[in-house]
């Protein structure tokens, strides 16, 4: 049954679909194609959490990445290819969201997309041929230690009249186009980085510099997605049914971030920051 339904899918697809987007779903990913209701539902309910959590903070890669590589059966690299395409959605979602509440900086969020643009394809690059080990270690170390700066210190984030600690715009671009490298490269804790780039070099209170967050992911993960689709490394079945659930996730998490305010999204940023960097470092 699943040879001819492999079978069936080249016969038509063949016709519609370019040589390069057929390699994305060889045969033995048949197996995924006949797997049991469950898998699509464990996925789905992954997918929601990862979008709430994507949206208020970032991290939700930790949660879809290993879902991907256990129940997607992807090995790491098909995982990461994968996950672009899964967390997109709740990218969409949580702009549209805040920007029919009033909440986005368009001018910041054009600033910040051209550096970290350009780093995003050379980074994907990397994820192709390169080892996640190092990029892995040192961002887990820097999670850690801005978790308990801002614990020691929560005015830094949550000040109302707070001024942006650092103006010095070749710092600001290169920290940028960093963050563009890294999240070409692995995604996981791309918003973490975001909040804190923005809280770096800029004056906004934390809801803003979500949407812009999330403003700013949506174009880096869309470039992304195209990278990786390019050079095969999407598996479509599974990672759709990441991304279902990261539709209403993105969709909750923005609200959840109206509603609550600095307070909640200042507190998911930390716990995110704390779980990310401990499974960042944790031995594989």
């Amino acid at each position: 049954m699943i040879g001819l339904r492999w079978s069936v899918w080249q016969y038509f697809g063949a016709g519609i679909l370019p040589n390069n987007l057929l390699a994305l779903a060889p045969s033995e990913q048949a197996v995924f194609q006949g797997a049991p209701w469950w898998v699509y539902a464990v996925l789905l309910l992954v997918g929601l959490i990862a979008g709430i959590v994507n949206t208020v903070a970032g991290g939700g890669s930790f949660l879809t990445l290993p879902a991907l590589m256990w129940l997607g059966g992807l090995d790491l690299k098909l995982a990461n290819g994968t996950n672009r395409i899964a967390i997109l959605p709740s990218s969409v979602t949580a702009v549209a969201t805040f920007t029919r509440h009033g909440v986005q900086d368009r001018r910041l969020t054009v600033r910040l997309l051209i550096p970290t643009m350009i780093g995003v394809p050379g980074g994907a690059l990397l994820a192709i041929y390169l080892p996640t080990i190092l990029f892995e270690r040192a961002f887990g170390v820097l999670f850690l230690l801005m978790a308990v700066g801002f614990i020691a210190k929560p005015d830094t984030l949550l000040a109302a009249n707070r001024r942006a600690p650092v103006r010095c715009p070749p710092a600001e671009i290169a920290l940028f186009f960093g963050i563009g490298v890294y999240v070409g490269f692995i995604q996981a804790g791309m918003g973490l980085l975001l909040l804190l780039g923005i809280s770096l070099f800029h004056a906004r209170d934390l809801l803003t510099a979500s949407a812009v967050k999330n403003a700013v992911g949506f174009f880096m993960t869309l470039l992304a997605v195209i990278a990786f689709v390019a050079w095969g490394q999407v598996r479509w079945a599974p990672g759709l049914a990441v991304a279902a659930g990261n539709i209403f996730g993105g969709y909750l998490g923005a609200h959840l971030s109206l509603r609550k305010g600095q307070r909640f999204i200042f507190t998911g940023m930390i716990l995110v920051m704390v779980v990310t960097g401990i499974k960042l470092l944790w031995p594989k």
